[in-house]
């Protein structure tokens, strides 16, 4: 009981916290955002927002799970993810793109995570949704790991369609890249294997499958020429 009454009290605490942020966000209140976004961050990973996007995935999950059960340990993420969406919005407000990009990359690789591990969708209400995360980066130049995590989760979502469409952001600035290419191939063999009702299903019928699988191995075919 006293174990739950922590993990309810700290989740309370930090809703808070949030509900405060977003609604300095709102208000365009940037500097208070910040200064709200800085306590959050001191207190979840003990470092400012000057140096949370230096950190690699695996160093912030290291710090978040000191101590912790698993429960919070999944809360802490959902509510990282959306301070750190919080705070890549006070960023492009600032006009700093590359740290905005950053920010909502972060983001976005930790509620991927937590999806592609089993969380219950939706996650809390707070949490950031993947759709609007992906939507705010379509203006940048994004790590090619991040569209294919974005893939893989579609993929594994069902949403076929889109799935494709992070392929294709994950192939256009590097058409010529075979690990791309190979990881497009594998997505369309996975998907021929289904049925065309389930391929309907996912936006994506079987001819287009047929032709992007198609494309893909004429481009496999150049590297092997």
């Amino acid at each position: 009981m006293i174990r739950e009454d922590y993990i309810l009290n700290w989740i309370k605490r930090y809703v808070q916290w949030l509900a405060e942020i977003v609604g300095l966000v709102k208000s365009e209140d940037h500097q208070g955002a910040l200064r709200r976004i800085d306590l959050a961050l001191r207190a979840l990973l003990e470092l400012g927002p000057d140096s949370v996007t230096s950190l690699t995935e695996g160093e912030i999950l290291a710090r978040l799970t000191l101590g912790d059960p698993p429960q919070l340990v999944q809360e802490k993420c959902v509510v990282l993810a959306a301070v750190l969406q919080q705070l890549g919005i006070v960023c492009l407000a600032q006009q700093r793109a590359d740290a905005a990009r950053d920010c909502f990359v972060k983001a976005l690789h930790l509620v991927l995570g937590l999806r592609l591990r089993g969380a219950p969708a939706p996650l809390a209400e707070y949490a950031p949704n993947v759709e609007e995360l992906a939507e705010r980066l379509k203006p940048f130049v994004v790590p090619p790991r991040s569209w294919a995590a974005l893939m893989l989760f579609r993929e594994h979502d069902g949403q076929f369609a889109k799935a494709e469409d992070a392929l294709f952001a994950l192939l256009e600035p590097a058409p010529d890249s075979l690990d791309a290419v190979e990881m497009g191939i594998g997505f369309y063999d996975r998907l021929r294997v289904l049925s065309d009702e389930v391929l309907a299903a996912g936006d994506l019928p079987r001819p287009e499958v047929e032709a992007g699988l198609a494309e893909l191995q004429a481009r496999r075919q150049k590297f092997a020429g």
